[in-house]
C-alpha cells in the first residue's frame, strides 16, 4: 500500500490532456481521473467536426465561386479562403483523432501518425493565427489609407498580393512549430519511455521552458497581439465613422466588423489553453494544473474551426455570396437530375435550369394539336 501512494508523478505536454503517471510500473500509461468524461468530449468534438467542415466548406466555395458580382473585396475573399482551408484541414485531420483518444483513452495509431498529428496542431494554430494577422492588415490599411499604395495594388493585383501575405504566414506558421517539429523528429532508444520527447502511448510531447516560450511566442502570443490590436482598431475606427454616416454606409461597415469577430474568436478562444501552456513547464514534477481543466481549454480551442467561420456571416455581402453558390449548386443538381432522367435531348431552360414545358404541351381529347393547326391539316373521324 505504501509503495502504491509514493509514485514519482510526472506531466508532460500532452495536446489532449495532462498524463501523470506511475513512472515505476509497467505497461502503458493512462490520464488521470477526472470530473470531465471522455465521452462527453467525444461527442462535443464529433459534432466540431461535422458543423466545422460544413461551415468552412461553405465559407470556400462562397469565396472561390463569388465572382466579379461580389462586394466583398477579391484579396478578402482569397484570404478567407486560405484561412477557411486551415480550419477544415483542422477539421479533418486534428479533432477526429482527439476524439478517438478521448473516447478510448490513450493513443490508438501508432508513433509516426502521433508525431504527425502533435506537428500539425501546431502548425494549422499558427497558421490561423499569423492568416488572422493579414486579414486585420489588409482591412486597417484599406480603412486608413484607401487611396494609398497598397490599397492600389491589392486592388489592381489582388491575387498577387494574397498569395504573398498566405505564403508568409504559412511561413512564420513554420517557424513557429520547428521547436516541437525538432522534438518529435528525435528519436532515442528509450523514445517511450518518461525521458524520451515523445510519448507515444498517449501522443504527448516533452519540451523545456525555452522551447515552449518561444513557441507560444511565435505561434499565438505575437499574432495574438497583433489581431487584437487590429480588432480593436478596426471596431473603434467604424465606431467613429459611423456616427457621420448614412444608412447605406451602416450596411457596408459590417465587412471589417466580420473581419474583427474572426480574429477577436481565434484569439479569445486559445487563450485559456496558451496560459496554461506556458505555465505547465514551471511546474516541475508536480501537478500544478487539473487535468479537466487542460482538456477543456484544448477543446475550447479547438472550437474556433466553428467560431471562426461563423463569424463571417455577420457581413450581409457574405451572405450573398452564399447564396449566389446555393443558387450554383442547385442549377447543376437539377442539369444533374435532368440528365440522368434521360432529358438530354429536351429543351432546358438556362436561366432556371427547368425543362421548358410550352413546347412539349400534351393536348387533352378533343383538342386540335398545336402542329396540326400550324400545317393546316385537319383530322376527321373515320
Amino acid at each position: 500500500m505504501g509503495d502504491e501512494e509514493d509514485v514519482n508523478q510526472t506531466s508532460s505536454l500532452g495536446w489532449i490532456y495532462v498524463v501523470v503517471s506511475d513512472t515505476r510500473s509497467s505497461g502503458p500509461r493512462q490520464p488521470v481521473p477526472n470530473w470531465l468524461p471522455g465521452s462527453a468530449i467525444a461527442v462535443y468534438g464529433s459534432l466540431l467536426t461535422v458543423v466545422g467542415v460544413l461551415l468552412n466548406a461553405i465559407v470556400l466555395g462562397s469565396s472561390l465561386t463569388s465572382g466579379k458580382q461580389s462586394t466583398v473585396p477579391a484579396i478578402r475573399r482569397l484570404l478567407a479562403a486560405n484561412l477557411a482551408v486551415v480550419h477544415l484541414a483542422a477539421a479533418v485531420f486534428v479533432v477526429p483523432a482527439g476524439v478517438v483518444t478521448e473516447a478510448v483513452g490513450s493513443w490508438s495509431f501508432g508513433g509516426h501518425a502521433c508525431r504527425a498529428w502533435l506537428l500539425m496542431q501546431v502548425l494549422l494554430i499558427a497558421s490561423a493565427m499569423w492568416s488572422v494577422v493579414g486579414l486585420d492588415i489588409d482591412c486597417v490599411t484599406r480603412l486608413t489609407a484607401p487611396r494609398r499604395a497598397y490599397a492600389v495594388l491589392a486592388q489592381r493585383h489582388p491575387r498577387t498580393v494574397a498569395l504573398v501575405i498566405i505564403i508568409s504566414s504559412w511561413v512564420v506558421a513554420g517557424l513557429a512549430a520547428l521547436p516541437i517539429g525538432l522534438a518529435v523528429g528525435t528519436r532515442q532508444a528509450g523514445a517511450d519511455s518518461d525521458n524520451g520527447p515523445v510519448l507515444e502511448d498517449v501522443c504527448a510531447v516533452n519540451l523545456n521552458r525555452g522551447e515552449v516560450i518561444a513557441q507560444s511566442l511565435t505561434a499565438y502570443l505575437l499574432p495574438g497581439l497583433l489581431v487584437l490590436t487590429g480588432s480593436v482598431t478596426i471596431m473603434a475606427m467604424k465606431a467613429f465613422k459611423m456616427i457621420a454616416v448614412d444608412r447605406y454606409d451602416r450596411w457596408e461597415c459590417s465587412g471589417p466588423m466580420a473581419v474583427a469577430g474572426v480574429g477577436a474568436a481565434c484569439v479569445l478562444l486559445w487563450s485559456p489553453f496558451f496560459v496554461l501552456y506556458i505555465l505547465l513547464p514551471f511546474c516541475g514534477d508536480g501537478l500544478c494544473i487539473d487535468p479537466a481543466t487542460w482538456t477543456l481549454s484544448s477543446w475550447i480551442g479547438h472550437s474556433t474551426i466553428v467560431v471562426s467561420p461563423a463569424a463571417w456571416f455577420i457581413d450581409p455581402a457574405v451572405r450573398s455570396d452564399v447564396r449566389h453558390l446555393a443558387h450554383l449548386i442547385r442549377r447543376q443538381l437539377s442539369r444533374c437530375f435532368i440528365g440522368c432522367c434521360g432529358f438530354r435531348g429536351n429543351v432546358v431552360d438556362e436561366s432556371s435550369g427547368l425543362m421548358s414545358v410550352t413546347k412539349y404541351q400534351i393536348p387533352r381529347p378533343g383538342e386540335q394539336h398545336p402542329d396540326s393547326a400550324d400545317t393546316g391539316v385537319s383530322k376527321s373521324p373515320a
